[in-house]
């Protein structure tokens, strides 16, 4: 069976004027790898007008000499080379058996085509009809029930996302007012913080003169008091000189008295003795004066008035001493511990 379509292909190239120069057996080397049988290859060179190659060769073998070969220096007798053998030629048998295989050929080629093609190619019947529409029923109503159960699940969660927005929305509202309410507690405390900072720094600097203040209110107290106490002291000592006319006889002592018996204040001698008036101790020399007045009438006393202001003093005085040891750290302490002394 030659292949026209190879055949024309093969005729095209042999009557190109660039290959038609070549060689006859480039020409069919080249027409064989082009899948050529040689049915194919003598047909297209019969079209061509061109001899086959093995016509070619058995010509050219026909009229062409050879030289024998020579063999240690001997010449041989020349020979002709001998024709290729003939085509062997085709009878009934070889077509029955090409009908025999191109039949099953056919046949399988036809069961496959019925078994495979045909069934997608060919209309579908009836019962297949109504088979595929009762499919395609139950897709849409299955495509139906999703698409409605898909929109009540679509609609709660709109209502939940809804709810869950208001809530988180209350939420964000409550916290924004809280730290609010956070920050003006805050900033009321810092305002509190720095009024008693403020207020501290205040009373940090006004102590020092409060306490200033105070020392020199107590030191004046302390100095008009002692002011006091001596000039109730020298009244004390005058009205205790004027009332009694009465010479005291008394040895001297190393208390160091007058003889009008006012005390002498040398080296700062104590309050004590300043303000308490020390009557005439009574002796052996006092007898005469004693039996004097004994026998001569109704002796001086001390007045009421005196003994009240002579006691007022003594606890004036004994308040001072003690108020003096707690507060003050002067020389007016000291001053006063000599008068108390």
């Amino acid at each position: 069976m030659v292949r026209e379509d190879l055949i024309e292909g093969a005729i095209s190239f042999l009557q190109d004027p660039s290959v038609a120069s070549a060689p006859v057996e480039q020409r069919v080397a080249f027409l064989r790898s082009k899948n050529l049988t040689q049915e194919e290859i003598d047909a297209s060179l019969a079209r061509v007008g061109q001899a086959t190659p093995s016509q070619a060769a058995s010509t050219t073998a026909t009229y062409q000499y050879r030289p024998p070969p020579t063999a240690n220096g001997y010449q041989q007798a020349p020979y002709w080379a001998q024709p290729p053998p003939q085509v062997p030629r085709r009878d009934w048998r070889d077509y029955f058996i090409m009908a025999t295989v191109m039949g099953g050929v056919g046949y399988g080629l036809y069961w496959t085509a019925k078994r495979y093609v045909y069934p997608l190619i060919a209309p579908p019947t009836p019962p297949q009809l109504e088979q595929d529409k009762a499919h395609i029923d139950a897709s849409f109503d299955k495509a139906f029930a999703l698409l409605d159960q898909l929109a009540t699940d679509t609609n709660e969660l709109k209502s939940a996302e809804k709810t869950r927005s208001e809530r988180l929305d209350s939420a964000l509202a409550e916290v924004e007012n809280v730290i609010a309410r956070m920050k003006e507690a805050n900033e009321q405390r810092e305002l509190e913080t720095k009024r008693a900072a403020r207020e501290m720094l205040d009373i940090r600097d006004q102590i020092p003169h409060a306490i200033a203040k105070e020392r020199d209110n107590t030191d004046n107290k302390l100095k008009e008091l002692i002011t006091e106490m001596k000039s109730l002291k020298t009244l004390v000592a005058n009205r205790m000189s004027g009332s009694s006319a009465l010479p005291a006889a008394r040895p001297v002592s190393t208390s160091s008295y007058p003889t009008n018996g006012t005390p002498v204040e040398t080296n700062g001698a104590n309050e004590e003795e300043k303000s308490t008036p020390v009557l005439p101790e009574k002796s052996n020399a006092s007898a005469p004066l004693s039996g004097r007045l004994a026998g001569g009438g109704k002796s001086p006393a001390i007045p009421a008035w005196q003994l009240a202001a002579k006691k007022r003093s003594e606890e004036a005085k004994k308040d001072t001493v003690n108020g003096t040891y707690d507060v003050s750290e002067s020389g007016t302490a000291a001053e006063v511990t000599e008068a108390t002394a």
